[in-house]
């Protein structure tokens, strides 16, 4: 789903859309146990064309909505655990390193007040800056379900 921070009236703000990216790994349903480590690929949308996408990764108790993000972020109280934010090289070019891209693993964190069985939202929050015709920000956002094991 995509939504706009630019010079668009309010309600656009909340647009959806189909533009997000597609997280690969881990799949959906997939059943992660604590402290393990889990593959990760995330194949961004890059729908306005930059040169690096910038990503965040979070888990949450609830899906979350586009009301949620702010800034790129999930806003607090909406996400149990960020994974971290990564930058994603378009176009072939070079990695940056602060943020670094994405990781090919993420390790499940212990959550103690999540029972085993529970399902989670792995959500990733990407940015598409620069977008036409004027350069504004927009914020794709794709969630896949976890299990807790």
């Amino acid at each position: 789903m995509r939504f706009s921070t630019g010079a668009l009236s309010l309600l656009s703000l909340a647009a959806l859309s189909a533009a997000s990216g597609t997280t690969v790994e881990p799949t959906n349903g997939e059943t992660i146990d604590p402290d393990t480590s889990f593959p990760f690929d995330y194949e961004n949308a890059n729908i306005c064309h930059s040169g690096y996408s910038h990503i965040s990764v979070y888990l949450s108790d609830s899906a979350p909505t586009s009301a949620d993000i702010s800034g790129g972020e999930l806003v607090a109280g909406s996400f149990i655990f960020k994974f971290g934010d990564w930058l994603i090289p378009n176009f072939g070019l070079p990695a940056m390193t602060n943020p670094p891209p994405p990781p090919s693993s993420l390790q499940m964190p212990e959550l103690d007040s999540v029972a085993d069985g529970t399902t989670l939202f792995f959500s990733v929050v990407e940015t598409f800056g620069g977008c036409p015709p004027d350069g504004h920000t927009e914020y794709g956002l794709e969630t896949t379900t976890v299990v807790y094991a």
